[in-house]
């Protein structure tokens, strides 16, 4: 195993995952690698704006030629189309900065498809917990002699879930088509 490719990698996510860089990381940091990983991930640019401050801080320098060039083969891979649609998909934000818009266009549908997924679990966590009331509601009705509030109440949720099964049925249709536009 070679371990100094082990430290950098690690080196690598450990700047990737603080907003600040210590002193042994600017005396020390692989500046192409970290562009890199920023472009691959699909940082802002401002990104390098914030570790020349926190470089500056030591007055110590940033690489900015490595790492803007590290930053441009991350991106070129970063806004791949197909990789557009894995970013939207994952509920993942874009910072605009793809100039196609292949990937932008994939990025939009992977994120319609996301927020109708995460509106179905939605739906169905609500149904489920509906189910459970509307249960402990027919439990108390067979033991009250008063049962018109929770009769009232029960068919308060039998008609939200009711709406719920509709959203549901119109969100599962494949024919329908949605553009999110950033």
């Amino acid at each position: 195993m070679h371990y100094p490719s082990l430290f950098l990698a690690l080196s690598v996510i450990s700047l990737t995952q603080c907003s600040s860089l210590s002193i042994e990381e600017c005396a020390n940091s692989d500046w192409f690698a970290l562009g890199l990983a920023d472009g691959n991930r699909g940082t802002s640019a401002g990104q390098l704006n914030q570790y020349q401050k926190d470089c500056r801080e030591f007055n110590l320098s940033v690489d900015t030629a490595q790492w803007k060039q590290g930053y441009q083969q991350g991106l070129a891979s970063y806004c791949l189309p197909e990789n557009g649609y894995r970013v939207g998909l994952a509920g993942e934000s874009y910072y605009g900065v793809c100039s196609n818009n292949a990937f932008v266009e994939r990025y939009n549908q992977g994120h319609q498809q996301y927020l109708t997924n995460k509106r179905l679990s939605e739906i169905a966590d609500r149904l489920n917990a509906i189910d459970r009331e509307v249960s402990s509601l027919d439990g108390k009705i067979n033991n009250l002699t008063d049962k018109a509030d929770l009769l009232k109440q029960k068919n308060s949720l039998l008609n939200e879930k009711n709406q719920l099964l509709d959203e549901r049925s119109r969100l599962r249709r494949p024919d329908m088509r949605f553009e999110l536009r950033f």
